[in-house]
């Protein structure tokens, strides 16, 4: 900063009335009441006396701390992104009146996935003390993580079923009758089990306890217990007593976890038991409550991400965030910052919601915040919302709207309140369209997005980067920023089309250019890949940014309604294309496909073993998630395909319910929201469901000898009876 030389000494070797800077647990920090060796992990403290500075701090992080708050909170040092910092030139520096101490509020604070790849430098800087379960390398000053196996999802690290099924089926799910491993979990009732765990769990305390003693650092305390990432829990009598006696899955893994903690407690008796309180195990229990040495992970995996915890949208989440923080000594949160289905990273108004959830959380007994935030290109406003979230996790009480106002205004120089505008207007445009995304959302979730938004949050950003037109990283900046607005207008395009047509408008004088928006999108992705990722890396991720956007751009640019539905009165008829539904693990791929009326469709390629599931007939159905209802289904038998190629298949007339799909295959891995059809005026309003598809390969009817055996899922047509 200033340019200066500054020797590192002893504070003995310093010569009288020689100004200095006192770094640590220094004399001179004592004789003016800074003894930090009794303080906490992380407290630190900053005071100015005379021509001398003191930093000091608790052991391992608190000293580095209040370096770091002094470069930044009085030097002006920002460290943006692990990619972006700003170190002013002020080769006079003059210090005032400073004297400062703090902690940070949430004693455990990961984001996952910062991508910095620095051993945890930008972590530190910005006092985050963890990275991804892992610890932040010794110079950072260590921090918070987890012991072996794995820090979450651990119940088959425990007990691999290849190792013990087939000796122990007692020791898995009972499902139906019969024990089972397959995507399943297991019987925590089961007192033999229980014994297992205990000596595995002592094990890994001792394996981490030796290999922290190897590498110099201190040993973990926190050990993971949870459920695998997906269903299947026991449903034998003992197993089953507990959670009607409790009311919740929870209630089965607290008297599991209850028991395992117990008999740790005596010989390790700061180790704690971490699991989740994930979707069937997040409600808390009716009676049982966690030992002081059992520590749950409230995960929030149905709230509405646009709005604050505290919105009665959330309410539910709210309610029970609040009960599991009076019943649990120690509770973390595992917060989802992004989305996770086909197409994330569109604009995404959450970062407004930040301060508030964090203050519920510190006023609910949370000591700790584990956030997902992947995408190190497409996640919308990446780095202003990490940048949010780390000082909001190390005070959620520090003032939003001025912290907003520092990054916008450093990070995007003259663009800033053009940026704070376009943030605005995006909380108010999913507030008037009462938008609820989650986080596994459909594109139709997105009600937002409108060609009205999009044409204005383009101009907007069109005048960001007039603004900014002579700073190359100021532009380039901006125009990340922008990437979610560009990606939304090209992801969307057919949606955009046919509202313009709706209104009245032609085709060609659509207000927006996709062929220019899609190259400056490539570019800034481009640009992004360049700044984010070593060489070595760029040229898989540009594959990947054309691998999204060739198919996209191969689509036509104006899909008409079909043919056979034309005629029918306007506005009653409503068209959901391929490129609005959802793949479940992407196993059927969204490609283009010139016998498509729309340019692409959903393609189920089939293997021989493959085919003995998903040959004809083939079912289908609509389906109501939120009342966990079928809400009717048919079957697509061989006599009903009339030959090759695309053709119409009608489903039934049936009424269509908030959050329902139209679903395919018996394994429903094809599923089309169409909730959008839905009047909150009309509820019993029923529809006609049509559905056009085409079957090809020997396989099927018709099907060519030398194809592939497929399915493919053009579109999905709802015509609302009259």
């Amino acid at each position: 900063v200033t340019g200066g030389k500054f020797a590192i000494v002893t504070e003995a070797s310093i010569a009288e009335k020689t100004a200095a800077i006192y770094v640590g647990a220094t004399r001179l920090a004592r004789v003016h009441g800074l003894d930090p060796l009794g303080w906490g992990p992380e407290q630190w403290a900053m005071r100015a006396v005379g021509d001398d500075l003191i930093l000091a701090g608790g052991r391992p992080r608190g000293t580095l701390y209040a370096v770091y708050r002094f470069l930044e909170d009085v030097v002006g040092v920002r460290w943006w992104s692990p990619f972006e910092e700003y170190v002013p030139q002020r080769p006079t520096l003059q210090l005032g009146h400073v004297d400062r101490k703090g902690e940070p509020r949430f004693r455990y604070r990961d984001i996952y996935l910062l991508y910095a790849n620095d051993g945890g430098r930008f972590a530190a800087r910005n006092r985050l003390n963890a990275q991804g379960f892992g610890p932040l390398d010794a110079r950072f000053g260590g921090g918070l993580y987890y012991g072996p196996p794995n820090g979450v999802h651990t119940f088959y690290f425990y007990i691999p079923p290849k190792e013990h099924f087939e000796k122990h089926p007692e020791w898995f799910s009972l499902i139906d009758g019969k024990r089972t491993a397959d995507r399943a979990q297991l019987c925590l009732t089961n007192g033999q089990l229980r014994a297992v765990i205990i000596e595995k769990l002592k094990a890994y305390v001792e394996q981490a306890n030796d290999e922290a003693k190897k590498a110099g650092r201190p040993a973990p305390r926190d050990f993971d217990i949870s459920q695998n990432d997906w269903g299947g829990m026991c449903q034998c009598a003992d197993c089953r007593r507990i959670v009607e006696r409790e009311g919740s899955q929870s209630g089965p893994l607290l008297d599991f976890l209850n028991h395992i903690a117990d008999a740790i407690r005596d010989t390790y008796p700061d180790v704690r038991i971490n699991t989740l309180a994930y979707q069937m195990t997040e409600d808390p229990p009716k009676t049982l409550r966690p030992r002081d040495n059992v520590m749950p992970r409230l995960c929030d995996t149905n709230a509405n991400l646009l709005r604050p915890i505290t919105h009665a949208d959330n309410r539910k989440f709210a309610e029970r965030l609040a009960t599991w923080g009076r019943i649990a000594k120690n509770l973390r949160i595992w917060d989802y910052a992004v989305t996770y289905s086909p197409y994330y990273g569109l604009p995404l108004p959450t970062v407004h919601t930040y301060a508030i959830d964090y203050r519920y959380y510190a006023e609910h007994n949370v000591e700790g915040v584990f956030t997902e935030h992947e995408y190190a290109i497409l996640a919308d406003l990446r780095d202003l919302k990490i940048w949010m979230m780390i000082k909001l996790l190390e005070d959620p009480y520090r003032d939003y709207e001025a912290l907003l106002r520092e990054f916008t205004d450093g990070f995007y120089g003259s663009a800033g309140g053009t940026i704070r505008r376009y943030l605005d207007d995006l909380v108010t445009a999913a507030e008037k369209t009462n938008s609820n995304v989650n986080w596994f959302p459909t594109l139709s979730q997105y009600k937002y997005l409108t060609l009205d938004f999009l044409r204005s949050a383009q101009a907007t950003f069109d005048e960001a980067e007039k603004a900014v037109a002579g700073d190359p990283v100021f532009l380039r900046r901006v125009r990340h920023a922008r990437l979610p607005v560009d990606r939304a207008c090209v992801i969307l395009w057919p949606r955009l089309m046919r509202e313009w047509v709706a209104g009245g408008g032609m085709p060609e004088h659509i207000p927006l250019d996709r062929a220019a928006i899609a190259a400056r999108c490539r570019q800034t992705w481009y640009a992004q890949i360049d700044l984010r990722y070593p060489e070595s890396q760029r040229p898989a991720q540009r594959a990947q940014a054309e691998a999204e956007l060739a198919p996209l751009l191969a689509r036509p640019a104006f899909v008409p309604l079909p043919q056979k539905f034309r005629g029918l009165k306007p506005g009653t008829v409503f068209d959901f294309t391929a490129e609005q539904s959802s793949n479940w693990q992407d196993r059927a791929k969204r490609v283009p496909d010139p016998d498509a009326e729309c340019g692409i469709a959903n393609r189920l390629e089939l293997s021989a073993q493959d085919l003995e599931k998903y040959k004809l007939p083939m079912p289908w159905g609509l389906y109501d998630p939120a009342r966990k209802r079928g809400l009717g289904s048919a079957t697509i038998k061989p006599a009903d395909v009339p030959g090759p190629g695309y053709h119409w298949y009608k489903l039934g007339r049936f009424q269509v319910t908030p959050a329902s799909y139209v679903w395919f295959f018996w394994s429903w891995v094809v599923q089309f929201p169409v909730e959008a059809v839905v009047d909150p005026k009309h509820p019993d309003q029923k529809f006609d469901v049509w559905a056009r598809l085409k079957f090809e390969g020997p396989a099927f009817p018709h099907g060519a000898s030398g194809q592939t055996n497929a399915i493919c899922v053009e579109r999905v047509v709802l015509v609302r009876e009259e």
